[in-house]
């Protein structure tokens, strides 16, 4: 159907009638251009938290490889000091994250209650209660959890690619001192024959 023949069922000679078409045919797009269904305030709370909480992973996430790395680059510099392993490049794998563990004031109440009911029978309730709190410390409206420990992350596993990986005496050497250094059992450190 082309305009001319719209505009002669709709008689649309008048320029009033144009305008009120044209008005109405704008405010249909109007309220066309407006998303369906309303955002409440808890959706977009979760949707915050939600934001917060991948941030918080992310950070954690890049804490830990620069954590890797950093052991990773320990290691490389101390291998390389040694005689017979030449050229040395570390991969180390850990198995979490960093775990810190806050300061918590425990309070526990146990109770013990003895009825005896009219027709002679008893009966005995004991109840216990354990309330834990995180203690803050710092300013009014700054206040931050109290620190107690701070576990860094065990290791996985390690793999070491070295010049002198294809001695079998610089091999053990080698997995001697990871398992010295990290606590990881042998069976868990890998030496390799690095090529150029």
């Amino acid at each position: 159907m082309d305009w001319k023949a719209m505009k002669s069922k709709l008689n649309l000679k008048s320029g009033k009638n144009k305008w009120l078409v044209m008005l109405a045919v704008g405010l249909i797009f109007l309220i066309l251009a407006f998303p369906f269904g309303s955002e409440k305030k808890e959706d977009l709370e979760e949707s915050s938290d939600s934001v917060s909480l991948q941030r918080e992973e992310t950070e954690t996430a890049a804490a830990a490889v620069s954590y890797e790395r950093f052991l990773e680059q320990r290691l490389e510099d101390i291998l390389s000091h040694v005689d017979g392993v030449g050229q040395v490049e570390v991969m180390i794998v850990l198995k979490s994250s960093e775990e810190k563990v806050w300061r918590v004031d425990r309070d526990t109440s146990y109770s013990i209650t003895q009825e005896t009911d009219q027709n002679g029978g008893s009966r005995r309730v004991e109840s216990q209660a354990v309330t834990e709190n995180t203690i803050l410390s710092g300013q009014t409206g700054k206040e931050e959890p109290l620190l107690a420990k701070e576990m860094k992350p065990e290791i996985s596993g390690v793999i070491i690619s070295a010049e002198g990986g294809k001695s079998p005496q610089v091999q053990a050497e080698i997995s001697a001192a990871v398992e010295a250094l990290f606590d990881v059992p042998s069976h868990k450190i890998k030496v390799l024959k690095r090529i150029e």
